[in-house]
């Protein structure tokens, strides 16, 4: 799958963790959580904003046909190398591969309060990625070009034998067709794929800094680790758990208790990625990503701007439910490297933003907790969020369960 496809997965202590954003763990108190997230992707929103199927088109014209190695396929071209018309016409149309990403998620958090005012946290996140592929023809063959020019333009008794055998490479099979076009171009080949791995490491700072009469502001600051795995050039259906480069961010935001029972909270977050050394296909074009040449370009990912709102909203000592927006704005992608086109190509349709709501009901024991009424501290979620508007970016639809322990 397209190297663009990677799966945006919050490791971070969300706003959601307490009542208030700005709220941070006592000194000497631990907290441990773990995120089950469940999401499947079959499609983005494209640079006019409209919702587009995954899919990859191959086409398998004379270019690609040449650099086919099965025998059936090389025997036929040499038999057409004297008819150069009917040669350069030569294509067994177009395939469409229609791709899907089921991709679960573990995220493991753990946080301590430094002091009463600072926490730190770190966030780990282990993939498990399935991608189906599904394969059809969407366009048909040249068969009836071919037999035509040879049979009109040339006409000779061995120029119709042709035309009889124009019949025997257009039996070839999709598998064929898939699997020597993208051997030729250096590809693994095309089928379902699955991974699993670790994925990009959050280590960050919460500071609150202002906290009076219900409402208070917090800083957080942190870094992103690449450890987890990049897209590989020579596969076009794989799903990348990271993008390769050191990220750090800086997040501010606050809180207010509009009543005893209901509280909003709003974030933003910038994030600086960093750039680094990436070994990439050398597109054929502005619109055709794949190519058999690779090449080592300077990545400079966009920035990212993310902007949330929640509203919590308690229904009673055991529940309660937060709808959430979330806006994500990231700039367009610089590319370097001694082939200028190449650059303009890779960094086209990079800009993308995306806006999701997300809901989620809490089951939690902390107040009882606090009143001396419950044994431990602690809370279960149940969340879905969903992408419903973007460009240049994943739709994605996401479920989450997730369980948090304090002591």
């Amino acid at each position: 799958m397209h190297k663009y496809l990677i799966l945006l997965i919050l490791t971070s202590m969300t706003a959601s963790s307490w009542a208030n954003y700005y709220e941070t763990l006592p000194k000497g108190v631990r907290h441990l959580r773990g995120r089950y997230i469940h999401s499947t992707v079959s499609s983005s929103f494209n640079r006019s904003k409209s919702e587009t199927p995954y899919a990859y088109k191959i086409e398998a014209n004379i270019k690609n046909l040449e650099k086919i190695e099965d025998p059936t396929v090389k025997d036929v071209l040499a038999l057409f190398a004297p008819y150069p018309g009917a040669y350069s016409q030569l294509s067994l149309g177009t395939h469409k591969l229609d791709a899907e990403a089921n991709i679960n998620v573990n995220v493991y958090a753990a946080a301590f309060g430094i002091t009463d005012r600072i926490t730190a946290y770190v966030g780990l996140p282990i993939y498990d990625a399935k991608v189906n592929i599904n394969y059809k023809t969407v366009k048909g063959s040249s068969q009836e070009d071919v037999a035509a020019t040879l049979q009109e333009i040339y006409g000779d008794n061995w120029a119709q034998t042709l035309g009889n055998i124009v019949e025997k490479v257009y039996d070839i099979d999709g598998s064929t067709i898939q699997s020597g076009i993208t051997n030729a171009l250096g590809y693994d080949e095309l089928g379902s794929w699955s991974g699993q791995g670790l994925g990009d490491t959050e280590l960050g700072l919460i500071y609150n800094f202002h906290k009076q009469d219900g409402f208070g502001l917090a800083l957080k600051y942190g870094v992103i680790v690449p450890t987890g795995y990049v897209d590989d050039p020579d596969i076009i259906q794989d799903v990348g758990f990271g993008d390769g480069q050191w990220d750090t961010f800086l997040e501010f935001g606050g809180g207010k208790s509009l009543t005893d029972r209901i509280t909003a909270n709003a974030w933003t977050r910038f994030t600086y990625q960093f750039s680094s050394e990436k070994e990439l296909r050398v597109p054929y074009s502005g619109d055709l990503s794949i190519s058999d040449e690779k090449a080592t370009f300077s990545e400079k990912l966009g920035n990212k701007y993310l902007i949330g709102f929640d509203t919590e909203f308690i229904v009673n000592d055991w529940i309660n439910i937060t709808p959430s927006f979330i806006y994500e704005y990231t700039e367009q992608a610089v590319y370097e490297s001694s082939n200028s086109q190449a650059n303009k190509w890779l960094g086209q349709d990079t800009e993308s933003n995306s806006q999701s709501f997300r809901i989620m009901t809490q089951l939690t024991s902390v107040g009882l907790f606090q009143q001396n009424k419950f044994l431990l501290p602690g809370f279960l979620n149940f969340s879905y969020q969903n992408t419903f508007r973007g460009q240049n970016t994943p739709k994605v639809d996401m479920y989450e369960i997730e369980l948090g322990m304090y002591f």
